[in-house]
């Protein structure tokens, strides 16, 4: 009995997976050059693990992108919390984050008519005190005119 529970606790974790919220905001520099930062919201009772990460079996928090021609050259993230969990300490981040990112794309790149686009990938994975869902990552769009 106390197994059918336990199997069904979990379906339902699995079942309500949390759902961030993002706000990106963006200061313009020269040639293609942009500063700014991703604001996360992560739900209540939910947290994800700092960057850099305590232990090697944590899936930390990462700011990339893909998008051709565009490289962030720093990325800075906030401290996260201690917080015990099976036993073990893990810094995590709960609540309300901003992770800071400056990039640019290469000398040369020309912008669109919408201005310069570029995506930003934020890497995570998302835990409860029992249970933590597989490693997800979620797209941003990041969209600048150039600086005059």
């Amino acid at each position: 009995m106390s197994l059918m529970i336990a199997s069904s606790l979990i379906a339902i974790s699995l079942l309500r997976a949390p759902v961030l919220e993002f706000k990106v905001s963006a200061t313009p520099g020269k040639d293609g050059a942009v500063s700014g930062s991703l604001t996360v919201k992560i739900p209540a009772g939910w947290h994800a693990y700092q960057n850099p990460p305590k232990s090697e079996f944590e899936n930390p928090v990462v700011l990339s992108t893909a998008t051709k021609k565009f490289k962030l050259s720093k990325v800075t993230y906030p401290k996260g919390e201690a917080k015990m969990s099976s036993g073990n300490e893990s810094l995590v981040y709960e609540g309300t984050i901003k992770i800071d990112f400056v990039g640019g794309f290469e000398k040369g790149f020309k912008p669109g008519k919408k201005g310069y686009e570029a995506t930003l990938d934020l890497a995570y994975q998302l835990c409860d005190d029992s249970t933590c869902i597989p490693p997800t990552s979620t797209a941003v769009k990041l969209v600048w005119k150039p600086k005059k």
